[in-house]
């Protein structure tokens, strides 16, 4: 039950991130979009650091929790249920640190 509302919170706030993206970069930014331009506006604050920090484990969570359904319909033996799930979840805390890791210096954080 967990997962699926998880699943639901992170889908809408995914649109969420989805709509400041398309506003920000085709309205405030006027479809100009440089390096300068770019690392300027997710330096500019901590609203985007904020919103970085909150936008990488939603992309990560979903992802995974959607793969993992899949793998689920396809009903695999009991035997590989948890070291497949224990995978997805150390697949995903990897890829959350790694997107942490990669967005940080564009945050201004050296």
């Amino acid at each position: 039950m967990l997962s699926w509302l998880l699943q639901r919170v992170s889908g809408l706030f995914l649109v969420y991130a989805l709509a400041v993206h398309l506003w920000t970069v085709h309205v405030v930014d006027s479809g100009r979009l440089s390096w300068e331009v770019i690392t300027t506006r997710l330096q500019d604050g901590t609203y985007w650091t904020i919103y970085y920090l909150l936008f990488i484990p939603a992309v990560v969570y979903h992802a995974c929790n959607g793969v993992w359904g899949v793998v689920l319909d396809y009903n695999p033996p009991l035997a590989s249920r948890k070291p497949l799930l224990l995978l997805f979840w150390v697949s995903g805390l990897g890829l959350t640190i790694y997107g942490y890791f990669g967005i940080q210096p564009l945050l201004g954080g050296g």
